[in-house]
């Protein structure tokens, strides 16, 4: 019984003495009075109030007995109803269940959180930390947001774990679902834990998780041209690749089928995925081995997977995107893409050149025809315009002029590099109103409207973003490696990091698609000038199409030697470029490295790629980094002889680019830590390549 119940029965117990002791007081007075101010009879009034007392007791006695014997019945019923509640939760009730206190201090618990947790973590006043692995404020994250209390970094890195895990933790050895319930008591703030056992389905989910079907797709990149390079028969090599598929997929328990001349079709489990993932994809190491000609020309592959998609069709397709985005990065790579995002394995070989005529023959097909069908086109290149985006720029509108389509170049009007490239080009009629900036570039920009993207294929460093991003119709061509998926895919892609710049893939374009004579010695020799500054005046990325292009353009009028006046640099500029010079060190036996504090003119970034450029005829240096602070950002250029993959780096570092020709910028830090930050990942590069080796 309660303490408030036991003072209530003790109370009416008492009750019926204290009354009947003031009435019997009361009876006196009366006699009192009535004796001494009436005539009454001492004898006859004694006995009328005796007979009035007897009676007034007895009915007390009567009321306060019956409300005793309500109360105890209640009392009774009440206590049993307690009782079988209590002994239900602690004794049948099958969910562990414990209460604690708001920091986390047992209450109580029944028999079967004892049985799961052990007797020594559910002692009374023990922390709820012994009997799980979570904190009380992270159990009760829900409650607690609702509360609005403040949690620390650590309690809210528990949330959400927890939250993804879905409210699970471990008691022993065991995984449980915990359901949490505040309770409030005499003002006091508790939870109800209950825990409930999903060790097996979690095991079952993870079964289901790991068998989750991945689908693949593997390619040969270039056993066709290489063969046709060296003259030689490939059917052995070919055959050694087959075999190594075939042995690489049968070890990891999927089935590898050729749907087409050295083309692959791969489905394996997630779990076998996982392995190929910790062995940084070996397959790559182990086909690159297999050589080709005199030359010993290696054999590479481009592998996408994914395990995205509800269906088996749905990640077929998502796989394709990932091989043609790893294609699209040069080959000899693997593109994967889960639920975590896209991740890029090898690439450690430099790509060859695989355009075929026919090839580009039927991208000018459609192009034209995209152009033919359009309103409009807004050309447009990445801001801060070299000569490469520029020339690009010029060599698209050229082909809108032929085609009778009104076209407009989105650039930057007061870019030294566009004022040198353009002064006679702007003087003729037909490109007095062609180059725009990007306010009118926007105005331009309606439904029937097609957009080129030349030069670029990460819509964040466009001209002009905001027309990419509101464009219906798009179109990217590009030489430089795709580093992530568009977020709304063009209607046509064209990126091939084997090319040595975006004017060699449009001269090739203008070749198919305007007849000869039509291209004017002042467009040519902008886009000459193109070609010459990404191949450092035809010495570096060189391909036999280079040479065709840069025939084509000569044919068109093209002069080598007026467009290397374009590239002629101010006194301030050479200055710029000697600062880098006077401290450069070598990192790792070939890799040098030089940084600049800059002289705050915008050609400093320029003045870094040429001292990177200029390291690489330093004896053994194979890749040269050159570092410049432009404001609160260190500039960084790298550049290769085709040795070292300088895009891997710095996309370590969240740059990219091509294979030998990179860049990266860091924000809010100086040049000691961006060095820091260069240095570890380039040695990251190099232990990758090392663990992939043995």
């Amino acid at each position: 019984m309660s303490n408030k119940k036991f003072d209530l029965f003790k109370r009416l117990e008492e009750l019926p003495s204290k009354v009947y002791v003031i009435l019997a007081i009361f009876c006196i007075v009366i006699h009192v009075i009535l004796c001494t101010y009436t005539d009454i009879s001492v004898a006859t009034c004694g006995l009328v109030l005796i007979v009035i007392y007897m009676i007034a007791a007895f009915a007390i006695h009567l009321t306060v007995n019956k409300r005793i014997s309500f109360f105890r019945r209640a009392s009774t019923a009440s206590e049993e109803q307690n009782s079988g509640v209590i002994y239900t939760f602690r004794n049948m009730l099958k969910l562990p269940y414990v209460v604690v206190t708001e920091n986390g201090k047992v209450v109580t618990v029944n028999n079967a959180m004892k049985n799961i947790a052990g007797a020594k973590a559910t002692v009374f006043n023990s922390d709820i930390s012994l009997i799980c692995d979570i904190s009380l404020k992270a159990l009760t994250t829900r409650f607690l947001e609702n509360e609005g209390a403040e949690l620390s970094e650590d309690e809210e890195e528990e949330i959400d774990v927890l939250k993804d895990k879905k409210s699970m933790c471990k008691v022993n050895d065991r995984f449980y679902h915990v359901d949490c319930h505040p309770l409030h008591s005499k003002g006091k703030l508790f939870y109800l834990l209950i825990f409930n056992d999903i060790t097996e389905l979690k095991a079952l989910s993870e079964t289901h998780h790991a068998l989750h079907t991945a689908v693949a797709y593997v390619v040969i990149d270039n056993l066709d041209e290489i063969a046709q390079y060296a003259k030689v028969s490939y059917q052995t090599e070919a055959n050694q690749v087959d075999a190594l598929l075939k042995e690489w997929a049968k070890g990891l328990g999927g089935i590898l089928r050729e749907y087409e001349k050295h083309k692959y079709v791969l489905l394996l489990t997630r779990q076998s995925l996982l392995t190929c993932v910790k062995n940084k994809f070996d397959i790559l190491d182990k086909i690159r081995e297999i050589r080709l000609g005199d030359d010993n020309m290696p054999i590479t592959i481009s592998i996408g997977i994914t395990t995205m998609g509800a269906s088996l069709a749905e990640r077929e397709h998502e796989a394709l995107v990932c091989l043609e985005m790893a294609l699209q990065r040069g080959g000899d790579q693997v593109v994967v893409k889960n639920e975590s995002g896209t991740f890029f394995f090898g690439g450690r070989t430099k790509s060859q050149q695989k355009r075929s005529g026919s090839h580009s023959r039927v991208i000018a097909t459609k192009l034209c025809s995209m152009i033919s069908n359009s309103s409009n086109v807004l050309i447009m290149g990445h801001s801060n315009p070299d000569f490469d985006s520029i020339g690009a720029c010029v060599g698209i509108a050229s082909l809108c002029l032929h085609l009778g389509v009104n076209a407009k170049i989105v650039t930057n009007l007061e870019s030294e590099n566009f004022k040198a490239c353009t002064g006679r080009l702007r003087e003729l009629a037909d490109y007095k109103n062609v180059f725009v900036d990007s306010v009118v570039g926007l105005e331009e920009s309606e439904f029937g409207t097609l957009l080129i993207i030349v030069d670029a294929n990460n819509f964040k460093i466009l001209e002009a973003p905001e027309i990419a991003n509101n464009s219906f119709k798009t179109v990217v061509i590009d030489h430089h490696i795709k580093k992530e998926e568009f977020e709304h895919e063009p209607q046509l892609v064209y990126i091939d990091p084997s090319a040595s710049s975006a004017c060699e893939l449009i001269s090739e374009i203008l070749e198919f698609s305007i007849p000869v004579g039509t291209l004017r010695k002042e467009e040519a020799n902008v886009i000459m000038s193109g070609i010459m500054v990404d191949t450092q005046n035809f010495t570096r990325t060189v391909g036999t199409r280079t040479f065709a292009a840069a025939l084509y353009l000569r044919s068109a009028g093209a002069s080598p030697e007026y467009a290397r006046t374009f590239f002629e640099q101010a006194f301030e500029d050479y200055h710029s470029e000697a600062l880098f010079g006077t401290n450069a060190e070598i990192h790792n036996g070939e890799i040098a490295i030089t940084a600049s504090e800059g002289t705050g003119s915008p050609h400093d970034r320029v003045a870094a790629a040429k001292a990177a450029d200029k390291l690489l005829a330093v004896k053994n240096v194979n890749a040269a980094f050159a570092l410049v602070l432009m404001g609160n950002t260190v500039h960084i250029s790298g550049r290769s002889n085709g040795k070292i993959n300088v895009q891997l780096i710095l996309e370590k570092i969240g740059g990219g680019g091509h294979f030998d020709v990179a860049g990266a910028a860091l924000s809010e830090m100086g040049i000691p830590e961006a060095k820091a930050r260069l240095r570890g990942a380039i040695d990251e590069y190099f232990a990758d390549i090392s663990t992939s080796k043995k």
